[in-house]
């Protein structure tokens, strides 16, 4: 596909606009200004408030997120009108769209918190991954032909350098909110050599053992942890950047992103011993997380160039990913955050968050990979479906189950271990419920399939609530239902759009037993049904008036998509389903964020 010179210049504009963002983060991490606007999202509750030196900062880094979300926002809608055809930009515009808005959310916490080191770091690898986003979508409309060169093993090394290089920011992103940055006075050592500068000494938690000796626990310690993690990651860029220059005629842009990077990363290694060496200079401070970010770009970008879609290793790791249905578990971990925040009445500890959202992804994950495998001769007669790894035949049956089995296990786990044995049995009631009751039984005898068996998508807010308060109340139910009744009027919309498919497979959905107007009155039924739902939550759970509105609005226009599939007529049913399905999408991800920053500001 070709791309547009002004596409080009947009994304292009997008990636510098997020990368200022994020190197004025680091100016505001260095300066200490992250509390210059105490409150959220004004600023000493104003838009504009008095200018001292901190607040001016944090302003001016404000200021900048939002002029990277408008170009991002740009990006995203141009992606999504003109260039959706192409997977691989309207995937990279979708990730986009999520990240940036979850940027704003975080950073909203981050501040309310008043900087928490693990909420800081979580706020920096959500930025990073933006940028990753970004970079990536620049190599795909620089370079949009595919590439046939033959498929090298290096390419593992270039995107294990990148995924080295992405948990190397965020130990540096823990060691500037753990407050270690200055913790080792020498380099490449922790102790210092010369005497330590008064200044020091009386603002910092720093080691003074012998300079040749390893620290092993406090700020010390974590500072040390970080620079041998530099360490190993730098063997593996620099061999990246070696194998990409030796094989810089495989690809076009290979050669000078090896060099680029090779440098960038030699620079970035000398910034961080200048740190040291200069007592922690301003600009060395400043210059370091900035670079790292600049590095960080391109390593990923090099991946990026070098990846092989044909690699065999590289399709297994897909095929597996894709078992586990990624874009529906990202939505149901949003439900079960909105039911942790919910129920916390703010941000979740740390620890609990975690744990809920790995342990909850792996249950999700299981579970579509079971699914997928009971439903395998549905999915080969159906068009939708044909291409997944199971009916294709790129993955065996056995792997399909055992991945599935292993996931839900590991899922059980970690809950039980690290939340409670309440949220362990959900999630694994939830696994059960889908693949018996809905996949084996419901989903191939009734018209009503969807109706029951969306039960089973309703658990996630029942797990992250059971995660922070151990029981379950009238609030976390009411999520459920919310859930429960969402559920018909989405797949309902869905199953209009591929009601061939659904026909040919034999499966009774609602669309094929009783035609395309029945289904579209039980679709406006149920999008009407959410809205007392949604205000009854504004009741009960102690939600503001920041939920309120959202709920109004949003359920308005659900009732209001619903009605315009039932006037539409056949020429225009097919649009307005797909309508009515997208929307259904935008409006549980954006009621559950609400759920989120209410219970976060209170306000």
């Amino acid at each position: 596909m070709t791309f547009s010179a002004r596409y080009r210049a947009l994304v292009y504009a997008s990636l510098v606009a997020s990368f200022l963002v994020v190197v004025w983060g680091g100016v505001v991490r260095v300066t200490g200004s992250g509390l210059g606007c105490p409150d959220w999202p004004l600023c000493h509750g104003q838009f504009l408030p008095s200018l001292d030196p901190a607040t001016r900062i944090e302003w001016t880094h404000r200021f900048l997120a939002i002029a990277g979300g408008v170009s991002v926002a740009g990006v995203v809608l141009w992606s999504f009108i003109v260039y959706r055809a192409d997977r691989r930009v309207l995937a990279l515009a979708i990730i986009a769209a999520v990240l940036y808005p979850l940027q704003a959310v975080l950073g909203a916490i981050t501040v309310v918190l008043e900087l928490p080191p693990e909420w800081v770091t979580i706020h920096l690898a959500n930025a990073e991954l933006l940028l990753a986003t970004l970079t990536i979508l620049s190599v795909v409309v620089r370079w949009p032909a595919p590439r046939v060169a033959s498929v090298s093993s290096w390419t593992w090394l270039a995107v294990a350098g990148a995924v080295g290089t992405f948990v190397l920011l965020v130990s540096g992103a823990y060691v500037r909110g753990a407050d270690a940055t200055t913790a080792c006075l020498g380099w490449p050592l922790c102790g210092a050599l010369s005497p330590v500068p008064s200044e020091l000494l009386n603002t910092t938690a720093i080691y003074r053992g012998s300079p040749i000796d390893f620290p092993s626990f406090g700020a010390p310690a974590i500072a040390m942890l970080h620079r041998y993690i530099a360490a190993g990651v730098g063997v593996v860029v620099i061999a990246a950047c070696i194998e990409a220059w030796r094989h810089r005629r495989d690809a076009p842009g290979l050669g000078p992103l090896a060099v680029a990077t090779a440098l960038i990363f030699i620079a970035q290694v000398a910034i961080g011993a200048a740190n040291p060496l200069t007592g922690f200079s301003s600009w060395a401070l400043g210059a370091h997380p900035a670079a790292a970010s600049l590095l960080w770009c391109s390593v990923v970008a090099l991946a990026a160039v070098a990846w092989r879609p044909a690699s065999r290793q590289g399709a297994l790791v897909r095929d597996l990913i894709a078992l586990t249905k990624p874009a529906i578990m990202s939505l149901l971990l949003l439900t079960a955050l909105g039911g942790m925040f919910l129920a916390e009445r703010g941000v979740p500890p740390f620890g609990l968050l975690a744990a809920t959202l790995v342990g909850g992804a792996a249950a999700s994950g299981g579970a579509a990979s079971l699914n997928q495998y009971f439903d395998r001769d549905i999915d080969e007669r159906m068009r939708r479906t044909r291409k997944r790894p199971l009916p294709a035949h790129r993955v065996s049956n056995g792997l399909a189950i055992w991945w599935g089995i292993a996931l839900n296990v590991f899922a059980f786990i970690v809950l039980a271990v690290f939340t409670n044995l309440l949220a362990a049995v959900l999630a694994l009631a939830g696994t059960v419920f889908y693949i018996l009751v809905y996949t084996i039984w419901l989903k191939r005898s009734t018209a009503q399939n969807i109706v029951i068996g969306g039960a089973a998508g309703a658990i996630p807010p029942l797990v992250g609530w059971a995660a922070i308060t151990g029981s379950l109340d009238l609030a976390a139910w009411l999520l459920f239902a919310i859930i429960f009744f969402w559920t018909p009027a989405h797949f309902w919309a869905l199953a209009l759009l591929i009601r061939d498919d659904y026909e040919r497979a034999g499966v009774p959905m609602l669309p094929v037993v009783r035609g395309d107007e029945a289904t579209a009155w039980n679709i406006l039924a149920y999008a009407a049904s959410l809205l007392p739902l949604t205000l009854l939550l504004f009741i009960i759970g102690g939600l503001g008036y920041v939920y309120l509105a959202v709920a109004i609005i949003l359920g308005a226009l659900f009732i209001a998509y619903a009605f315009q599939l039932l006037r539409s007529g056949a020429v225009r049913r097919r649009a307005m389903a797909r309508a009515v399905y997208l929307y259904s999408l935008l409006y549980l991800a954006l009621l559950f964020i609400a759920i989120m920053v209410d219970s976060t500001l209170r306000l």
